[in-house]
């Protein structure tokens, strides 16, 4: 059994949670809060967009691997990864950027991967 394209995604995935905990980590410091967020828009952004990032992703890796044990089509697990992994850049962006419409993107970029891996393991186990 191999998973080579689960493990490449996992990095992906693994080293822009890094970027993301940094950036909160630094955004705490330079604010001076260490617990909490005390209404700094800024913290509150950076650990939201962090937060945001880890309540998504482990049950899609998880339906991602799972997928690939069960030897679906690597062109479709390559496409779905990167449309899950765009979808949360464009998250974290908006939370950054401040911009609505990243947000809501980041959101149907995330929805439609689900969706999709739910439908393919349902229709799989049927």
């Amino acid at each position: 059994m191999e998973l080579n394209i689960s493990i490449i995604f996992t990095l992906v995935i693994l080293i822009f949670f890094l970027a993301l905990s940094i950036h909160a980590a630094m955004t705490r410091r330079k604010s001076g809060i260490a617990l909490g967020e005390s209404n700094n828009e800024d913290l509150i952004r950076a650990v939201r967009a962090h937060g945001n990032f880890l309540e998504y992703t482990p049950l899609f890796l998880i339906s991602f691997i799972l997928l690939e044990i069960l030897k679906v089509n690597n062109s479709y697990l390559i496409w779905i990864a990167c449309f899950f992994i765009l979808g949360r850049v464009f998250h974290a962006y908006s939370m950054f950027a401040k911009r609505d419409v990243f947000r809501a993107l980041g959101m149907v970029f995330t929805f439609i991967p689900y969706l999709s891996n739910i439908i393919y393991l349902i229709s799989l186990y049927l």
